[in-house]
């Protein structure tokens, strides 16, 4: 487990919040253990986009720019 300081995680945040990744960072004020930044369990972490079934969406013959358009024309 690494520990760093609230000023190192200010000035590297991103590094540290990507080191997250892999393990589990305390983060320090003034030497008192204040916070984690710890990988998401696999087991929560949800998909970035749900599985769609295309079949069940409703069909049109219209062009979708055309009813955006329109839809803008009424403003």
């Amino acid at each position: 487990m690494k520990t760093i300081s609230i000023k190192e995680l200010h000035a590297a945040t991103g590094k540290w919040v990507r080191a997250a990744k892999r393990e589990t960072i305390t983060v320090t004020d003034r030497g008192e253990r204040i916070a984690e930044l710890r990988p998401i369990a696999a087991s929560t972490a949800s998909p970035k986009f749900p599985k769609r079934d295309w079949s069940k969406m409703p069909s049109s013959d219209l062009d979708s720019t055309d009813l955006i358009s329109a839809d803008r024309d009424g403003r």
